[in-house]
């Protein structure tokens, strides 16, 4: 093995693992957002605007927020996968563990996020 060859590996290594930090952060901030735009205030019982929101419009923001939530992982997923399938292909194994590794972390962050505020 060349030099020349593990610090090309280890630079690919380290990009990849700022770019799932990123997409971590991207995926957070994106959650975040729906969480915190303003319709529901007040652990999401009452309208920023005031008063008590109707079951249709608790249930509306629930249903928005799960979608962003859920469809930033299912994204996320994606791109991890892409990666794998790029890193198996060039026999980069220390990429595809480290993408596995960063797909479990994915997936037990959206098994363990509770789309519902709590009501009481």
């Amino acid at each position: 093995m060349k030099t020349d060859d593990l610090t090309g590996r280890i630079v690919a290594t380290v990009a990849v693992l700022i770019g799932d930090v990123a997409l971590l952060m991207a995926t957070g901030f994106a959650i975040n957002w729906a969480r915190n735009r303003g319709v529901l205030c007040d652990g999401a019982t009452v309208l920023c605007s005031g008063g008590d929101p109707s079951p249709a419009q608790w249930q509306a923001e629930m249903t928005f927020r799960s979608t962003v939530a859920y469809g930033s992982f299912t994204v996320m997923a994606l791109i991890l996968i892409v990666t794998v399938v790029a890193a198996w292909r060039r026999r980069r194994n220390g990429i595809v563990v480290m993408q596995f590794m960063a797909f479990a972390a994915m997936a037990a962050l959206a098994a363990l996020w509770e789309p519902y505020a709590p009501l009481h």
